[in-house]
């Protein structure tokens, strides 16, 4: 029997609602966790527990709350790096891990299958440095491609690598650099961004689409780099040289069909010339949001603050942005870091410092009613939504290639559609209309 009859016979049957907010509102996650990304709608993010000093990856729900991950390398062999990061329906975490051999590697973690490590074995080419093969910045929306780098073996002096690096297959793509990092990927894996560095100056922010190379600019302050792109690839954000080229100032590209045209947006008011300087971490897939960090000056006792950007707000504070939602944050936090919107648009994962008890907190800022049985976005739960349901329903498994994008009738993150989905998609289809 098909599996789509099932639920329809017994979609009436099941009542109730789902838990709604009617604005913004936010959801503070346990102290001593720093979210680094989120999925496709924020209901999955990925992160480091930073409170014990392991930086242990860890994956949260609003249901599991925080669950740790393991192969934390730190409390083993003292190296770590990277950044956690989550594909867009949440049911993969790459991040840098403990590998089979106590080294450092690129790993990317399965709902299902748990931990993949890209080495051990490693090619002739792979070599391993300060007890690293490499480690892992970024994956793709698709969960199919693994982003950073590698020790590149050439003798006497290695080299890092750019690459991406499959899970399913092993395979490795090396980028045209002679040494640098990818920082994050495209939803297919097409554009990897990040940073090139010749080995004769500064990092130079880099996108490469396939096989070919684009340097977002032509020269460099020490770090600047391309920090994140949005689903397509037309959108890059980062860092680059301000407009007297002496300070980092939070920078976006477009893509125009031929190269990427750039944006300076800069950094905030109180900013010390000549000293401070902003990134921008993530962006919305329309590109209309783009959020991050500015430090106030090289004085590391100077601190910092989350930063916001649209085209109608220009770049601000998050306080300032925070205010405008009328939210606040508890008086223990000093907020630092806007660290990720999601690619809807819909959350930002911010972090803060607990003053009292002197760890990390982070906290999602939801900007609108969660309504993720809503499969096609037009403000309902109806039959329209049923059929796309019912059709993710028969495929069962995430990783179907012909499932849809994202996967997003998974409504519970666990990387099937199956009965346990059914019950939340049957309770906002009583409901009809979204929050």
């Amino acid at each position: 029997m098909n599996r789509s009859l099932l639920l329809a016979s017994g979609l009436a049957l099941v009542a109730g609602t789902l838990s709604t907010h009617a604005a913004p509102w936010i959801e503070m996650i346990d102290p001593g966790y720093y979210v680094t990304d989120l999925s496709f709608d924020g209901s999955v993010a990925a992160g480091n527990i930073v409170g014990d000093g392991t930086y242990e990856t860890f994956r949260w729900t609003a249901l599991s709350g925080p669950v740790a991950l393991g192969q934390a390398s730190v409390p083993t062999i003292g190296v770590g790096g990277g950044s956690p990061d989550i594909s867009y329906n949440g049911t993969r975490v790459s991040a840098s891990i403990l590998s089979s051999d106590w080294m450092l590697t690129l790993g990317c973690w399965d709902v299902q299958s748990g931990w993949t490590e890209a080495f051990p074995p490693a090619p002739p080419f792979v070599t391993v440095v300060d007890q690293a093969y490499g480690s892992a910045w970024g994956i793709s929306g698709d969960g199919k491609q693994v982003v950073g780098y590698y020790y590149f073996n050439t003798g006497a002096s290695p080299r890092v690598q750019t690459c991406s690096w499959s899970p399913d297959t092993g395979a490795i793509i090396d980028h045209q650099t002679s040494r640098g990092r990818a920082n994050a990927a495209s939803y297919d894996g097409s554009v990897v961004v990040g940073w090139e560095d010749s080995g004769l100056g500064p990092w130079i922010p880099t996108a490469w689409r396939g096989a070919v190379k684009y340097p977002l600019t032509s020269y460099g302050l020490g770090s600047t780099q391309a920090a994140a792109v949005n689903a397509d690839g037309s959108v890059i954000v980062g860092n680059g040289p301000d407009e007297y080229g002496v300070m980092r100032a939070a920078t976006i590209w477009r893509w125009n069909g031929v190269s990427y045209d750039t944006e300076v947006v800069g950094y905030l008011p109180d900013t010390v010339f000549a000293s401070g300087s902003a990134t921008f971490t993530s962006v919305s897939d329309d590109g209309s949001v783009a959020v991050g960090f500015n430090f106030w000056s090289l004085n590391p006792g100077a601190g910092g603050a989350a930063i916001y950007w649209s085209e109608a707000t220009g770049l601000i504070s998050g306080e300032e942005y925070l205010s405008m939602l009328g939210l606040t944050v508890p008086d223990n936090i000093y907020l630092l870091d806007f660290e990720s919107v999601s690619p809807d648009g819909s959350t930002i994962a911010a972090a803060g410092m607990r003053t009292d008890i002197g760890v990390y907190q982070s906290f999602l800022i939801h900007l609108n009613s969660p309504c993720a049985a809503d499969l096609n976005h037009d403000g309902i739960v109806d039959d329209s939504d049923f059929v796309l349901f019912a059709d993710a329903y028969n495929l069962l498994d995430c990783q179907d290639p012909a499932m849809a994008s994202y996967c997003a009738a998974d409504l519970n993150r666990d990387g099937v559609v199956d009965d346990a989905d059914f019950v939340m998609f049957a309770d906002a289809y009583n409901a009809l209309l979204c929050p």
